[in-house]
């Protein structure tokens, strides 16, 4: 129910409620429906209030509410206890703050409300409405919530941070009360504030002398002044070139092709020809003649694309104001109707096409990768009365049409996710493909690998047609299945495509394939791919063999090769050695899950202590990921070391994934423990769990989980069990198995009608 709040002048204030007359109007219509007074009806209005920026009104109608909630009765003449909770106020202390035009601006008395709660406030709460104050730009307001929070280790959420800050516009002057407040030794404080440092100048604006000096030309009118010192530029300063210096030579008149006969620096002419048209994007109202633009945009793409100017080569890095404006721009000439009816937009795939031509690979995957990171952090509720949620979703389709992919271990995937991306959409998403090169050195690789790149190599790289059957489009996966198919059945055919691997494959590829052999436990063709790596990175890959041999020791029956236990712990032996950064660059992948899976049993303490290594990078999730396997192997004995942060393994790290889907004893041994630990997630955990069987599942492993979840003593109802669109995938695919049991074709009757009246309703 959204409550509509519309500002009265002075005379209409009632003296009995002293509210605005449209508010009392609302008020009482809630009355005659039986919700006033009630906590919904107080929170709805106290957030129609917070948003139009009114705090007078805000604050009284607060208080009213503190002072008749505790007074409410239900039917028997009890009290309801009904409070206005924790992380409502939190909520309301963000709105208020951020309606104020004062970007120092504060709500002492919600503070005052916070503070005088019993007990500790909630953690995760305070600690994103932090986050969502810097990112909004209200360093002071949320100072005040930071100071609130009672830290175990408060150096953790200070190194996060920097990245919301950066969002909001902020400096790294802004940090320095947070390390203040922190209470931290003169040794962490040093290091913190090199990490901002470093931080701020890799992703903030560069403010450096020449940035000021080509500035402070322009506002002399001093134009020719300004162009000598863009020649200064390096290609260290091309996001501010792309955000900050096109704008302005655009608003004083200057042409594109003017400047780059002047400039004459490659490097920085890519940059302006790429601002240029990221500009022309985003100029765009509701009222221009979209196609007119477009075809002015992509004849200026095609000019420099002749003049080897485009498309940009460099990594393309633009503030969350800038991703705003485009998006606001671009919803501004799409057909609304279009988007309500199917979650498309003709208008973004038409400009996000002008991007396809004026990007590399790199930078195409870079533009997308901030601007699903400025929608997700912005907590902008809509673009044009399209909610935030859909506008996530239209660049997800966008992002798939185009063939962009992320890295399934990516922090993105499971964030857009959570927001309403479809499970399709996702999977077109998420690839093995091979990984483009990337500008950045090894080290910098290493430390930001998480969102490092895996996209289809250029078209260069690949023949169009090949005899071995590998084809330019195929998944690296799918080469690594053929090879080992390969070497049991046509030796002379595996020959013939290693031979193409080496040939024509790309270095970064041919690691993705590495990690996929070892995922299917290859340890012989993973030796033979590692002859393919140049001898200065091979040594850095090594490791992989020997992961592959735990998994073949695991998959391989008694008579394997690989026959003594002693052969395996010395292989964990060298394995545990490895450094963090050895463990980082060859334990995460494709085969990590599989090798969770496969490690001896006997042997899980050297695995967890391998694990722990790669929090150092703060990727605290693999913890929780082999926290998940050890109890869907039965292990959960083992589990307590890995939940440092968590008192439980969260129910998304129980649910197998779509590569490894839980077997019977798994799923029996996993849903004891949610049974025992997280009962408030049992559906959650067994929706999961269908949906990833019916996804990738063999028909009488799906048979099999079905009648676990329907039968005693389980005896669950897969209409209260499962969400609408698991429904739907579990009708679909078991509508296409043949010889269907009577008792699964019993459970999905309920399924079937409920699927058919949906549809029928809809229709009419």
């Amino acid at each position: 129910m959204k409550v509509l709040v519309v500002k009265s002048t002075p005379d209409s204030v009632q003296d009995t409620l002293a509210l605005p007359e449209e508010a009392s109007s609302t008020q009482e219509l809630l009355s005659q429906i039986g919700l006033w007074p009630s906590r919904y009806a107080y929170e709805s209005l106290l957030t129609a209030y917070a948003d139009i920026g009114d705090k007078e009104s805000l604050l009284r109608t607060l208080d009213e509410a503190y002072t008749v909630l505790p007074s409410i009765k239900d039917r028997q003449g009890k009290p309801l206890d009904q409070k206005i909770p924790i992380a409502f106020l939190l909520d309301l202390y963000t709105r208020i703050v951020c309606s104020s035009p004062d970007t120092n601006s504060l709500c002492e008395e919600i503070l005052t409300k916070i503070s005088s709660v019993n007990g500790p406030l909630p953690l995760s709460f305070c600690i994103d409405t932090v986050k969502v104050l810097l990112a909004k730009g209200r360093p002071a307001a949320a100072l005040e919530i930071f100071k609130m929070i009672s830290f175990h280790r408060p150096e953790v959420l200070l190194e996060s941070l920097p990245l919301y800050a950066i969002a909001g516009g902020l400096n790294a002057g802004a940090l320095e009360p947070f390390l203040n407040a922190a209470n931290l030794d003169n040794k962490q404080l040093l290091l913190l504030r090199n990490k901002f440092k470093l931080y701020f100048n890799r992703y903030g604006r560069p403010v450096n002398e020449l940035a000021s000096q080509f500035e402070a030309c322009l506002k002399d009118n001093n134009v020719e002044g300004a162009i000598d010192i863009l020649k200064k530029f390096s290609k260290s300063n091309n996001s501010l070139v792309i955000s900050f210096v096109v704008p302005k030579l655009i608003h004083i008149g200057y042409s594109l092709m003017d400047l780059v006969n002047q400039i004459r620096n490659p490097e920085i002419n890519e940059a302006l020809a790429f601002g240029y048209v990221l500009n022309n994007l985003s100029s765009l109202e509701e009222d221009s003649d979209l196609k007119a633009c477009l075809d002015n945009c992509l004849k200026l793409v095609n000019e420099c694309r002749a003049k080897k100017l485009l498309p940009f080569s460099g990594a393309v890095r633009i503030g969350r104001f800038h991703v705003e404006k485009l998006m606001f721009s671009v919803l501004s000439v799409s057909d609304k109707s279009e988007i309500e009816k199917v979650t498309k937009s003709t208008a973004m795939h038409d400009v996000f096409g002008i991007f396809n031509h004026s990007l590399s690979k790199h930078g195409l995957y870079s533009l997308y990768n901030q601007i699903f990171e400025a929608l997700l952090i912005s907590k902008l509720h809509a673009f044009h009365n399209i909610p935030i949620n859909t506008v996530i979703q239209l660049v997800a389709e966008v992002c798939a049409h185009q063939n962009v992919t992320f890295n399934h271990n990516d922090w993105l995937l499971p964030a857009i996710k959570d927001v309403g991306v479809s499970e399709d959409i996702i999977r077109r998403l998420s690839s093995d493909r091979s990984a483009i090169e990337s500008p950045f050195s090894d080290i910098n690789a290493l430390l930001f690998g998480s969102q490092s790149i895996h996209m289809g190599s250029n078209s260069s790289e690949e023949p169009s047609v090949s005899q071995t059957g590998i084809q330019p489009t195929q998944k690296v996966s799918t080469t690594a299945e053929s090879l080992v198919a390969s070497q049991k059945i046509d030796p002379s055919d595996l020959e013939n495509k290693l031979q193409l691997i080496s040939d024509s494959w790309g270095r970064h590829k041919k690691v993705i394939l590495l990690y996929n052999l070892v995922n299917l436990g290859a340890d012989d063709l993973v030796e033979r791919v590692l002859q393919f790596i140049p001898d200065n990175y091979r040594v850095t890959y090594e490791p992989l063999k020997k992961f592959a041999l735990v998994i073949r020791s695991c998959l391989e029956s008694v008579d394997a090769k690989l026959k003594a236990p002693e052969n395996v712990k010395q292989i964990i032996q060298d394995l545990q050695s490895l450094s963090s950064n050895e463990l980082f660059i060859t334990m995460r992948g494709p085969h990590m899950d599989t090798l969770f899976r496969c490690w001896p049993a006997d042997h899980i303490s050297e695995l967890i202590s391998m694990t722990k290594k790669l929090s150092r990078f703060g990727f605290n999730s693999v913890s929780l990921q082999l926290a998940g396997v050890l109890i869907n192997r039965g292990l959960s004995d083992k589990v307590s070391t890995l939940l440092e942060n968590n008192e439980t393994v969260p129910f998304t790290f129980l649910v197998g994934t779509l590569q490894n889907t839980l077997t019977e004893p798994a799923f029996l041994s996993t849903m004891e423990y949610v049974k025992t630990v997280d009962p408030n997630h049992i559906h959650n955990f067994v929706d999961h769990c269908l949906r990833n069987a019916a996804l990738t599942s063999n028909d009488d492993d799906i048979f099999q989980l079905v009648r676990i979840v329907v039968s005693p003593p389980y005896g669950m109802d897969l209409l209260q069990v499962c969400i609408q669109p698991t429904l739907q995938v579990l009708y679909r695919r078991l509508k296409e198995c043949k010889n269907l049991p009577k008792d699964i074709l019993g459970a999905m009757v309920p399924i079937s009608e409920k699927l058919n009246a949906s549809t029928e309703k809809t229709s009419a």
